[in-house]
């Protein structure tokens, strides 16, 4: 009679290795939901960011006033470049985003009545407005700031927004947004 080794993992084994890589998996997954909070940022931070440049673009274009408007009650529910006589969006907008995820909350201070931000025929804005993203991930907060300033450059910050309206931000960092 001849004896045959069967090869392959004991039930021991697997199980060791199952208990190795559900630890692994849980030590990773807080800095995962980071990356995913910080990538959330990213993606609508940067359709802002693209919204407003070509709003002041639009407005130098037609040498008339343009304003980024917020859809229906919150700028949460995305927002369309219309014209200035427009204070809502319109059914054929120069430009409309809606926010593909529910989970950032996006707010504008520093503009009276706080639906819309209206660049000139310069693309100027009145004031130093500011818009406000947040989520959230892993029990941490992810905020991000978008400064227009008063000539209608964008400038980001990660964290809360700065009090002084030309304090230069950083290019478009995402880093540090999660806290």
């Amino acid at each position: 009679m001849v004896i045959q080794r069967v090869r392959g993992l004991s039930l021991f084994e697997l199980l060791a290795t199952l208990v190795i890589l559900s630890i692994l998996v849980s030590l990773a997954a807080p800095s995962f939901s980071r990356m995913l909070a910080e990538q959330r940022l990213r993606q609508v931070g940067t359709e802002l960011r693209v919204s407003l440049s070509s709003a002041r673009s639009e407005a130098v274009k037609r040498n008339e006033g343009v304003s980024l408007i917020q859809q229906g009650s919150d700028w949460s529910n995305g927002w369309c470049i219309e014209p200035s006589t427009e204070t809502s969006c319109s059914s054929q907008p120069v430009q409309q985003f809606n926010i593909p995820v529910e989970q950032v909350k996006l707010t504008l201070a520093g503009v009276s009545g706080g639906t819309a931000l209206q660049f000139n025929a310069w693309g100027r804005v009145a004031s130093c407005p500011t818009f406000t993203l947040t989520t959230s991930a892993a029990g941490s907060a992810c905020t991000l700031c978008l400064t227009v300033s008063m000539d209608g450059r964008v400038q980001s910050h990660t964290g809360d927004c700065p009090s002084d309206c030309d304090q230069g931000g950083e290019e478009m960092s995402w880093a540090g947004a999660c806290s």
